[in-house]
């Protein structure tokens, strides 16, 4: 039994003059290159996401809120006064042309403010209306240029013609236009 021992504790004091005395340099190097490369690939990895990440904070900004409009407000009233002037004319088609003008005007703001859509429809649809109280309004309004715009027959009051221009202005007055 004493032989046993003796075995396994020169094997034992074998493996270890071998651990002590092993040249590691060659799994050092390798080892270095290793972390060199691993820590290369995580920096690009960081630098990916920070980009990425960057990119979708200025997507989202577009959707949370609009951006400001630049805007003159005298000259942007001056154009709102004539469209609303045509809106109580006698002539039908004043009136017509009066709301045809306003849905256009609201839709460049709505464009410039970065809200998406190829057209007032769209860009309708992509806003919440906890970003405009008056989306509701702007809706009522555009529905009625629709009218217009695809009914040939279709009669448009004086009052009716009051009436959705009153809603158009609530919607330039919240964004500001006038």
């Amino acid at each position: 039994m004493v032989e046993f021992l003796n075995i396994i504790f020169d094997s034992a004091a074998d493996f270890i003059n071998f651990l002590i005395r092993y040249d590691y340099s060659r799994i050092i190097y390798w080892l270095k290159i290793l972390a060199a490369f691993s820590s290369a690939l995580f920096v690009c990895g960081i630098a990916y996401s920070v980009y990425k990440t960057n990119k979708i904070l200025k997507a989202m900004r577009v959707f949370d809120e609009p951006e400001s409009v630049p805007v003159d407000k005298n000259k942007n009233l001056e154009e709102w006064q004539k469209i609303s002037a045509k809106g109580s004319s006698e002539s039908e088609n004043d009136r017509k042309l009066a709301l045809i003008a306003a849905d256009s005007l609201i839709e460049k703001i709505l464009a410039l403010a970065g809200y998406s859509g190829e057209n007032l429809g769209e860009r309708l649809k992509n806003i919440e209306s906890s970003d405009l109280d008056s989306l509701q309004d702007l809706w009522e309004a555009h529905k009625i240029r629709n009218r217009i715009a695809h009914e040939a027959d279709y009669k448009l009051s004086r009052e009716e013609a009051l009436r959705a221009l009153a809603l158009y202005e609530k919607a330039f007055r919240e964004l500001e236009y006038i």
